[in-house]
């Protein structure tokens, strides 16, 4: 006897791709913190509790890796490759490919920390291939980005530079930006963990999984 019943077949696995960029120079500072935060919500959200959903996290941490600026010599907007052959090669398919992007960084003269430009600056490319050679490699829709950043500055308009920059980087990965956590007047090592309901949302928002788009 031939059954059609699938109630025994496997369930196939959707995987969930987080990656997650630290942009700080100071490993366990307030916006390390606010990120490691996050994927501790990520980690209890109950999405990923009914084993037919993996998620999977990858991190960065700019200062650690060995990558050089961008040369600006325009070879990307021939070919769309980067001609600098470094741990970028490596790390350009995780940000490609993943579901969900977040990007920490404290604010350094009214923008990202120096490791980070260094970084984002390499994805040229990628602006390259968008607005110069009209090319998407780019198969994955509804990618979201996330943006964590403290300020030891009062002013609330001090992450409008920070926001930019983020905003032109999820732009060319065809990223939307989906929210950001923005917490100034702190600065000294640590100060984030005096204000505990600035952890608690961040840790609500990625239990939640409101930004997860189930995928068939």
């Amino acid at each position: 006897m031939i059954s059609n019943s699938t109630s025994n077949r496997p369930k196939k696995i959707k995987r969930y791709s987080v990656v997650a960029v630290y942009g700080s120079p100071r490993r366990g500072g307030n916006t390390d913190i606010l990120l490691d935060r996050f994927l501790e919500g990520l980690n209890d959200c109950s999405i990923f509790k009914d084993n037919i959903r993996e998620l999977l996290i990858d991190k960065i941490i700019v200062s650690e890796i060995d990558i050089s600026p961008c040369r600006e010599c325009r070879h990307c907007s021939i070919g769309g490759e980067c001609v600098v052959d470094d741990q970028m090669q490596n790390i350009y398919p995780k940000m490609v490919n993943c579901d969900l992007l977040l990007i920490a960084s404290p604010v350094f003269f009214t923008s990202v920390s120096g490791y980070l430009k260094a970084f984002i600056d390499r994805f040229q490319r990628f602006w390259a291939l968008k607005y110069e050679l009209g090319k998407n490699l780019i198969n994955m829709s509804d990618k979201k980005g996330i943006l964590f950043s403290c300020a030891g500055s009062r002013p609330g308009n001090i992450f409008d530079c920070t926001k930019k920059v983020m905003r032109a980087l999820f732009d060319v990965l065809y990223i939307e930006y989906y929210t950001d956590f923005l917490y100034n007047n702190i600065d000294m090592k640590g100060d984030i963990l005096k204000k505990h309901n600035y952890l608690e949302k961040v840790y609500k928002c990625a239990r939640k999984g409101d930004f997860i788009i189930e995928k068939e």
